[in-house]
């Protein structure tokens, strides 16, 4: 690597390399059977450049010394039509300033191989339909060992290791007319994970859904999981981006240090979390993480942000440099904003009380996809894929063909409880359950 950083700063102000080093283990079963089990071993190097200005860009797979050239030569050419550079790469850490180290490298979960995967699978298939062999059981299991190296002509960067195992499940029931699909999905940086848990929350809402309850339209309360909270959300997490910020597309724009959530609203991103899959010592960029407050208190503390659009906007970058690629390996596109481990704090209430307060209402649990909305203002549009009818603090059964919609910004400003309890929602991010005073609700044939 160094010596391709050599060659790249003769051709340049400044350079910064991207290596990553990884082997996946994916097994995938379908209806109850295995369908895929296979490695899959990656090496890929991104170069990004600053010259006369502008950066340039370029990755590759191949890491001989003529296609080391050839990236040089390519990052080089990009950088004549370049975006102009508003930032430095960031150099060493100082006198006094430690890395994080958050627990993300286990060598009980790099030991796993495809054998074992299989035998996971096969248990959370045979847990599931144990309960019913009509249920149409599919499980993917994903064991990964990633070596990620940064390293700049700042003389900034580092090394880190990191374990990823992953499983989602999904049951398929049919009955008639009535398709019944539950998914869930979790995983760890840590052997402490039970991949047999996500079958026992699969047959749990399989039992809460086996009735189904004639949900109505109108205005009532509505009681969003942590599952269920994901397109409210999205919808926060695309308004706290600073790329989002600058782009004037966010209704959070002008509002750090202003009120504009309920006082139980705290939303914070933190990447030095133990075991959690978002973690890491550093960003894409060779940034140390941190924790960093979003929302405290209902009061708006900041945007996160990667190098380029902190420095566009005029301040420093918060550690939330992702690499992200639409298609093909992740290192193949350029850093941009993005989140590592979400968190939205927990409140006072139980769950069960927050079910036993409501008169008529609905609970969320699954949506269909992100949904629709309007980032400017922050309106949703959700369809319902696994939600619940409650009447008299009880859970009736299983809504059909019903829509929710409300306003993020609103919503969170007419919370009646947040659980006192946080869970993480496809591995993805840590959120309690928020019960909302009053949205809309569209349902068919009510």
């Amino acid at each position: 690597m160094k010596d391709l950083l050599d060659v790249a700063i003769k051709n340049a102000d400044a350079a910064e390399l991207y290596l990553v080093n990884s082997e996946t283990i994916p097994v995938v079963f379908e209806m109850s059977k295995l369908k895929q089990a296979e490695t899959k071993r990656t090496t890929g190097v991104a170069l990004r450049i600053i010259r006369s200005g502008k950066i340039g860009f370029s990755s590759s797979t191949d890491l001989s010394k003529a296609a080391a050239d050839n990236l040089v030569n390519m990052a080089t050419e990009s950088a004549d039509m370049g975006e102009t550079a508003r930032f430095d790469f960031p150099g060493p850490i100082t006198d006094g300033e430690v890395m994080p180290a958050p627990l993300i490298y286990d060598d009980r979960i790099a030991d796993i191989d495809a054998d074992e995967l299989i035998r996971m699978g096969q248990e959370i298939v045979d847990i599931i339909t144990e309960e019913d062999p009509s249920i149409k059981c599919g499980v993917q299991l994903e064991r990964e060992v990633q070596e990620v190296t940064i390293t700049n002509s700042n003389g900034g960067g580092g090394r880190y290791r990191k374990t990823t195992l992953t499983a989602m499940a999904d049951a398929l029931l049919v009955e008639g007319t009535d398709i019944f699909l539950i998914y869930s999905m979790a995983g760890s940086c840590c052997s402490n994970f039970d991949s047999r848990s996500i079958a026992q929350d699969v047959l749990e809402r399989v039992r809460l859904g086996r009735t189904i309850a004639q949900a109505r339209t109108g205005r009532m309360p509505v009681l969003f999981t942590a599952r269920g909270i994901m397109p409210l959300f999205i919808a926060l997490q695309s308004a706290l981006n600073g790329k989002t910020v600058l782009e004037g597309s966010s209704p959070l724009a002008d509002k750090v240090g202003r009120q504009v959530f309920d006082p139980r609203v705290f939303v914070y991103d933190d990447a030095t979390v133990d075991c959690a899959l978002g973690s890491c010592p550093m960003d894409a960029e060779g940034v140390k993480s941190r924790k960093t407050p979003l929302i405290e208190a209902g009061v708006v503390k900041g945007h996160y942000y990667d190098l380029q659009t902190a420095g566009k906007a005029g301040t420093s970058s918060t550690g939330n440099g992702v690499r992200q690629a639409h298609a093909g390996d992740y290192f193949e596109g350029q850093p941009t904003p993005g989140t590592s481990n979400p968190l939205i704090a927990p409140g006072t209430e139980s769950l069960e009380d927050m079910i036993a307060s409501m008169d008529e209402g609905i609970i969320v649990d699954q949506v269909m996809g992100a949904g629709q909305g309007n980032v400017l203002t922050g309106d949703f549009s959700v369809n319902v894929h696994l939600g619940f009818k409650v009447e008299h603090g009880k859970i009736m059964g299983r809504v059909k063909d019903t829509m929710v919609a409300g306003n993020t910004i609103k919503a969170l400003n007419d919370i009646v409880a947040i659980s006192d309890r946080a869970e993480w929602a496809y591995g993805q991010y840590s959120a309690p359950a928020f019960l909302f005073r009053s949205l809309g609700i569209a349902a068919k044939g009510s």
